[in-house]
């Protein structure tokens, strides 16, 4: 059978049975069904097949994760856009990924696409498409449509919890993007990297159909020398909620969301502060490269109003450094440490608080239960999808990629996560909840095309009972 054929009866069988409350062998059935499609695919799939025109890389998972309580430990579920979910302690899954990259070096006008989907256990969604998108590129441009998974913002791409607006946190929002390829150098010591979307929101949101617009331009100084020299980045990323049931969404709209004027047509909140609900990051960082490790520092401050961009006031922020080792030799491949600091508020000197991640008009940010922004801050839910955070937090996040053995590689993470309640109603030093997220994660290659990971992850703290969890996923990998 062909890899297309095997992934066309995984797909389908995935869908079904559905988890019933009156029917405990569905339920069994539905558990133990990931097993043997991965059985399947074993004798389906061929030690050597080769994919056919238009597949670059085809990766099959199942596993399990398994905790003591609900929700499961923080790095369990955490920046893995939504895919673990955080209704129940356990669950099965099959995932299934494929894509087709561009040729850019080749030719100048070339075609991409990517399908990532899920199918899982104990979860009111059965179904979640990390990516299901297409795309077109020409020389250094991009035109994408669909789901896909991205890294946004000025951040280690592999140990950081992910930027303070945007992470990988909250499942993927179908958009329309227009970008460059990357960085696009202008000059031979500066390159530009810009981006522009427009996404739909959908009705899981205190405002349905709200549509959401992105945006982000940053500059690199320097030159392109992998081994030698300093690099300095500096860029804006600006993203708002806009439109929806009621709200003005027409294009004239569009242009007063794109520029942040509040325009006549909207409420008088949007008329004063900009149409829709608007929030970013302002970021620097800089790299110092060298033949035997580079090394990256970056900071972020985060805005929700004009003020917010002011940000040569002391406040909130992202700082973090990292050091990517290249001795291959060495134990140690990667090492990052990041401090998140949102007690203060950006706009606190005014006196006039920012709350953010909040809107009274499109409640919290948040995509389908889980936080768009960074994954330190939690949102209560009430009614009618009405999300509000806990916004004040204090976090300390380690983590490290080590290479020992060529079956022992883990990448280890620990983070300190103290809450102090919300700008609404804050809670004094003495009564702030701390929590000791860590997580160790392995993989293991145990065939050629086959490997193994396994993952220890645990939640601590005085005011939590300790809340351990296991995972464990296969993975069969074509390309």
């Amino acid at each position: 059978m062909s890899p297309i054929g095997a992934i066309s009866l995984i797909y389908f069988s995935s869908l079904g049975p559905r988890p019933s409350a009156l029917s405990t062998k569905r339920i069994s059935t539905w558990k133990i069904s990931p097993i043997f499609l991965m059985i399947f695919i074993s004798f389906a799939v061929p030690a050597k097949a080769s994919l056919p025109t238009g597949i670059d890389t085809l990766q099959v998972s199942t596993g399990f994760l398994a905790s003591k309580q609900t929700p499961p430990p923080f790095w369990a579920w955490a920046n893995q856009n939504g895919r673990v979910p955080n209704q129940s302690s356990s669950s099965f899954f099959t995932r299934i990924r494929m894509n087709k990259n561009s040729d850019t070096d080749e030719k100048d006008f070339d075609w991409c696409y990517g399908v990532d989907v899920t199918a899982r256990t104990n979860s009111s969604q059965d179904l979640i498409f990390t990516d299901a998108y297409t795309g077109l590129t020409y020389k250094q441009f991009k035109l994408t449509l669909g789901r896909k998974a991205e890294s946004f913002g000025l951040v280690d791409s592999l140990l950081s919890a992910g930027s303070e607006c945007y992470s990988q946190n909250a499942p993927t929002i179908p958009k329309i993007a227009l970008s460059t390829n990357g960085y696009v150098e202008i000059t031979d010591n500066l390159a530009i990297n810009a981006y522009l979307a427009h996404g739909w929101m959908g009705k899981e949101q205190y405002l349905k159909n709200a549509f959401l617009h992105e945006k982000f331009f940053y500059l690199r100084l320097g030159g392109t020398e992998r081994d030698n020299g300093i690099n300095f980045f500096v860029g804006v990323h600006d993203i708002a909620s806009w439109g929806g049931e009621g709200k003005p969404s027409g294009f004239k709209d569009f242009i007063n969301v794109f520029t942040g004027k509040g325009g006549t047509t909207g409420s008088i909140y949007d008329q004063q502060n900009g149409l829709g609900d608007h929030r970013g990051t302002i970021e620097f960082a800089l790299q110092q490269k060298d033949s035997d490790r580079d090394w990256f520092l970056y900071a972020q401050t985060m805005f929700e109003d004009g003020s917010g961009l002011r940000f040569w006031y002391p406040g909130d922020f992202l700082l973090g450094v990292s050091m990517i080792n290249k001795d291959k030799q060495s134990h140690i491949a990667r090492i990052n440490l990041e401090i998140l600091d949102t007690r203060f508020d950006g706009n606190s000197h005014t006196g006039d608080l920012d709350n953010y991640f909040s809107n009274f008009e499109y409640s919290g940010w948040v995509h389908q239960g889980y936080a768009i922004g960074t994954p330190f801050v939690p949102f209560i839910q009430t009614d009618n999808y009405w999300y509000a955070p806990l916004n004040r937090v204090q976090v300390i996040n380690a983590g490290i990629i080590m290479r020992l053995t060529k079956l022992f590689n883990p990448r280890v993470r620990i983070a300190c996560i103290q809450n102090f309640g919300s700008f609404s109603s804050p809670l004094p030093e003495n009564q702030a909840t701390t929590i000791i997220a860590t997580d160790i994660t392995n993989t293991t290659p145990i065939a050629k095309t086959w490997a193994l990971t396994q993952q220890i992850a645990l939640d601590a703290g005085k005011t939590i009972h300790p809340n351990p969890a296991i995972g464990l996923t296969i993975t069969k990998t074509i390309d």
